[in-house]
């Protein structure tokens, strides 16, 4: 499991939504096969235990929230919230002598999502991404998650792509009848792939120009970060308008959930678009379910045989190379890179 992740382990990854874990609720999920068990207690602090009874392997349960007490659904051994053993209902005597210890797991909350560190062995040196371009008190926010059936590589490659968007959500973000040229501009660091798409007078989601008036100007970025983020921003008009924020978490190899956090500011058509915008997410994201689902099992059946690459598909490239190179544990000695490509959506 562990090797599988290589990297990765000393990034922060979203595992749940606050709203998912109410007081005195536990959730079980799965992060690169390693089930968890993560709980709110009583007093609203929040847990992560590793979901697996030292004993037997068995299954953890949180048995009271007060004391923070997890106990094991097989032989009922008990632990507390730091993952030390305090009972051993058949042998007490025990207690004292083992030396077995549940690993527990740094855990925080923050803008909306719960995040987990694995790496029990060192401290974290990077932080959660704190999402400050959103953090006025002009924006809104809406938030949801997706289980999706493919892997977190093709899923942030799906959240970043642009040219999927005329076809898959044709006249939901773009219309597939208006074709824009777009000039963009790729910048890679050793941990970010940036994309930047150059202002155009187009037609992008539903009603702005309803909204904001006709002859709009909309530029937008996509970015990704380490170790599993898409981020998209759109600037409407030059102003910063709408942002999405996906975290690609993986549960299993072929599964992984989708954390979204859209946020807007449209002025007095916010309370407008907070209603509307739980029905539009969800058709986008099941629009984006299915052709995904699709193509994952496509590529599983058809391994062998290489994708036939555009320019604009640098992009994903490097994002592959980005997480390999994390995933391997290999430094990366380049230098910062630009690339410019024309497009049309």
């Amino acid at each position: 499991m562990f090797n599988k992740i290589g990297g990765l382990i000393k990034y922060w990854h979203v595992i749940a939504l606050s709203s998912e874990l109410k007081k005195g609720k536990s959730l079980k999920r799965n992060l690169y096969q390693i089930p968890l068990l993560i709980w709110r207690d009583e007093h609203l602090q929040i847990h992560a235990l590793l979901d697996v009874c030292s004993h037997k392997k068995a299954p953890l349960e949180v048995c009271d929230f007060d004391k923070n007490h997890v106990l094991c659904q097989y032989h009922g051994w008990k632990y507390n919230e730091n993952g030390h053993l305090i009972d051993i209902p058949s042998s007490q005597h025990l207690v004292q002598k083992m030396k077995c210890k549940v690993d527990t797991y740094p855990i925080i909350e923050q803008n909306g999502f719960i995040w987990i560190y694995l790496d029990t062995k060192n401290e974290s040196f990077h932080s959660p991404e704190p999402l400050l371009q959103v953090a006025g008190k002009n924006w809104k926010h809406y938030q949801t998650s997706m289980i999706f059936e493919t892997n977190e590589e093709l899923l942030v490659e799906n959240f970043m792509d642009a040219t999927h968007t005329p076809m898959v959500h044709d006249k939901l973000i773009r219309d597939n009848d208006k074709k824009v040229k777009h000039s963009i501009t790729i910048l890679q660091t050793s941990e970010t792939v940036h994309v930047s798409y150059a202002e155009t007078n187009e037609k992008v989601g539903l009603g702005l120009d309803w909204m904001l008036g006709g002859n709009l100007s909309v530029s937008h970025t996509d970015e990704f970060l380490l170790p599993n983020l898409v981020r998209v921003n759109y600037y409407i008009n030059k102003i910063h308008r709408f942002q999405a924020f996906i975290a690609c978490t993986p549960l299993k190899d072929e599964q992984t959930i989708a954390f979204v956090r859209l946020s807007f500011q449209f002025k007095w058509f916010n309370n407008l678009i907070k209603m509307l915008i739980p029905f539009l997410a969800k058709k986008v994201l099941i629009q984006d379910y299915i052709i995904t689902q699709k193509q994952f099992a496509n590529q599983q059946l058809f391994r062998a045989k290489p994708d036939q690459n555009i320019d604009y598909d640098a992009m994903h490239n490097k994002v592959k190379k980005i997480r390999n190179n994390k995933i391997n544990n290999i430094e990366s000695r380049e230098e910062s890179s630009t690339q410019k490509i024309d497009l049309t959506l």
